[in-house]
């Protein structure tokens, strides 16, 4: 089987979470509209001030959470997608099916990989520029794409290592993702000074690079120049995961 008809069957297979991702993704734009017909600035925007005297703290809250989950979007998708990508075959029995055959594990799940990283990066990049167009009548150009390359890169490849090895790999993987956000704010304010040195920088080395992402995010909200440096990190901490997921792979099955 070439591997654009396995990227094909593959995205099939994944297509109610696929639908599932677009009517979560239309909720998104839904708010926007909404803030947009609620309270237009003059400028074009949406202001702030505006929806507190329609809606309240209630519904600016609402609108600047929906805000903050969209920059993980492409988190989201990548989880939503990714999950259960070699655990689930392991489960059905299809993993042992490819086995038999003369082809490579390692190439059949890394097609599949990136078929299902390019739909969750399709889906990202038509949502957060449209979103911001909507709610913010102006849009960042490129620099959406750094920012969900390098969530899909990280946490596709960490999920791709996880599910070689467990069936809860996206839900492990969201927990290590908030594992970071929170390791990185006690980094940050000097919560673990006294922790031993040692095991403070195995756990930061271990966790994904929540620092790099915080840099990547700051730029872009602030439209300042990417940190192309921490982009390099983040996708270097995927790619090492996508290694050893492969490594791991073709180990097990051997």
């Amino acid at each position: 089987m070439s591997a654009l008809a396995l990227a094909r069957l593959t995205v099939r297979s994944r297509r109610r979470r696929i639908l599932a991702l677009v009517a979560f993704a239309c909720l998104f734009l839904a708010a926007a509209l909404t803030g947009r017909f609620l309270a237009t600035g003059p400028e074009g925007n949406v202001e702030v001030g505006e929806l507190f005297v329609v809606g309240g703290y209630p519904l600016v809250s609402t609108l600047l959470l929906l805000g903050w989950v969209l920059g993980r979007f492409p988190l989201i998708a990548t989880l939503v997608l990714l999950a259960g990508l070699v655990s689930d075959d392991r489960r059905d029995g299809y993993v042992r099916l490819y086995g038999v055959r003369p082809v490579s594990l390692v190439r059949i799940y890394g097609a599949r990989w990136l078929a299902l990283a390019g739909v969750a990066f399709l889906l990202s990049i038509m949502l957060m520029p449209l979103f911001d167009l909507i709610m913010l009548g102006k849009v960042a150009g490129l620099a959406y794409v750094p920012l969900i390359l390098a969530y899909i890169v990280a946490y596709g490849g960490l999920t791709a290592l996880l599910s070689v090895w467990t069936r809860g790999d996206a839900w492990i993987a969201l927990l290590v993702a908030i594992f970071a956000l929170v390791w990185d704010a006690l980094l940050g304010t000097g919560a673990l000074a006294g922790a031993p040195p040692g095991i403070t920088g195995v756990i930061t080395f271990l966790a994904p690079p929540q620092s790099q992402l915080l840099r990547l995010e700051g730029a872009f909200a602030n439209i300042q120049p990417i940190p192309w440096d921490a982009f390099l990190l983040i996708c270097a901490y995927g790619l090492i995961a996508l290694v050893l997921a492969g490594v791991s792979l073709a180990n097990r099955e051997s």
